[in-house]
């Protein structure tokens, strides 16, 4: 389990929400359809495999303008994201 805090997004002067836990959506128009992934980090995980600290997308919604920057489930990535 991760410890809840905010942090700061460096290319925006927003935070990233690390209490809130999901898939990038645009709350406003209810759809990822129209996602531009800013930045992904991906979930950090101890040498027993649990979940140190949980990944962060940065994202705006090309339909509404709208930024979001939180927490993602560790088992989401981007489409196509692999890590090699």
């Amino acid at each position: 389990m991760t410890t809840a805090a905010n942090r700061h997004f460096p290319h925006h002067s927003m935070t990233v929400d690390t209490e809130y836990v999901a898939k990038p959506n645009c709350d406003k128009c209810g759809t990822d359809e129209f996602i531009y992934l800013e930045s992904f980090v991906p979930p950090r995980y101890r040498q027993d495999g649990t979940v140190r600290t949980l990944g962060e997308a940065a994202y705006t919604c090309t339909r509404c303008e709208e930024f979001s920057a939180h927490s993602v489930p560790s088992s989401w990535a981007p489409p196509g994201w692999y890590l090699g």
